[in-house]
């Protein structure tokens, strides 16, 4: 091949790449005028080219602000692409609550019906934790922000066999104490949501709601049911991480902190029904942490 070949193929080279320049804008606001090659989760990379000599080079995408490419044939290895904003946002959920509330009073109260304070520790350790669900719906009003409704179950159990003492200094009885506590909560949500620069597949999310809670206890006080109900105001926290399986089908696991207390409780014992206003030292709180994972679907 002649010098005026390799003249005229060089010129041509030129005049290609010059044509199709990419863009990288820094997070420092500077432009890197370039041809973009490549992309992946991590890296942009990247030729420049001064006067004929073609250089290589890379920048992490934490880096970036953001990057043009007129080049269709950029390979681009994150497997998958950001959707569009979502205008809608489905989440269902399940996993663990805790009851975040002291149960030193109750076990006062069961210790001095004769029951072991081993026992009294043991019915309410197995009382806190439980299982919990739920689901959201929200609408994005903004690209990072949404408002929508939430709805959360909750349910936590405990049950003990052993003897008590009705003090009448002659007699113990021989029962069963137990508890079946429900709590079903919905309310309004104002929703938030951010994709992590480093890694485009995880974003943050994170929502606070409030609402009403509807408390249930089945109870069994020595061998004698007892149906106790109420509801109160309450909130909720929740902050999320997701990860995207497909562009609009996140798998994500979220922390959450519910809170309110019940100023008010109905009692049933299967013949009479009494209200009881309750003493604010004395608010029956049901308060809870919940750790869940679950699905999210975007449309």
């Amino acid at each position: 091949m002649n010098f005026k070949a390799i003249l005229t193929i060089t010129f041509i080279s030129v005049v290609i790449f010059v044509k199709a320049q990419d863009r990288i804008i820094t997070l420092q606001n500077d432009t890197i005028n370039c041809k973009i090659s490549k992309v992946n989760s991590s890296n942009i990379f990247f030729t420049i080219i001064t006067g004929n000599v073609l250089t290589k080079g890379k920048i992490e995408r934490e880096r970036v602000l953001s990057y043009y490419s007129g080049n269709t044939d950029v390979e681009n290895d994150l497997g998958f692409s950001i959707p569009e904003p979502s205008r809608l946002r489905l989440g269902l959920s399940g996993g663990f609550n805790y009851l975040t509330a002291s149960s030193s009073k109750a076990e006062t109260a069961l210790i001095q019906q004769g029951i072991k304070e081993s026992d009294a520790e043991s019915y309410y350790k197995n009382l806190k934790p439980g299982i919990s669900g739920g689901a959201d719906l929200h609408y994005m009003v903004t690209k990072m922000y949404g408002i929508g409704m939430i709805y959360k179950f909750y349910q936590n159990n405990s049950k003990i066999e052993s003897f008590f003492d009705p003090n009448d200094g002659l007699n113990l009885m021989f029962g069963q104490v137990s508890e079946k506590i429900y709590v079903n909560y919905s309310g309004v949500s104002f929703y938030s949501e951010q994709f992590l620069r480093a890694n485009p597949r995880l974003k943050l999310s994170s929502y606070y709601s409030m609402g009403m809670a509807f408390y249930r206890n089945e109870a069994v006080v020595v061998n004698a049911p007892l149906l106790l109900t109420g509801k109160a105001f309450a909130t909720n926290l929740d902050l999320g991480l997701e990860y995207f399986v497909f562009p609009r089908i996140s798998a994500g696991i979220n922390v959450s902190y519910f809170l309110s207390s019940l100023k008010k409780i109905t009692l049933n014992d299967g013949n009479s029904t009494t209200v009881r206003e309750l003493e604010k030292e004395n608010y029956e709180n049901i308060s809870r942490l919940d750790l869940s994972v679950g699905i999210r679907i975007y449309r």
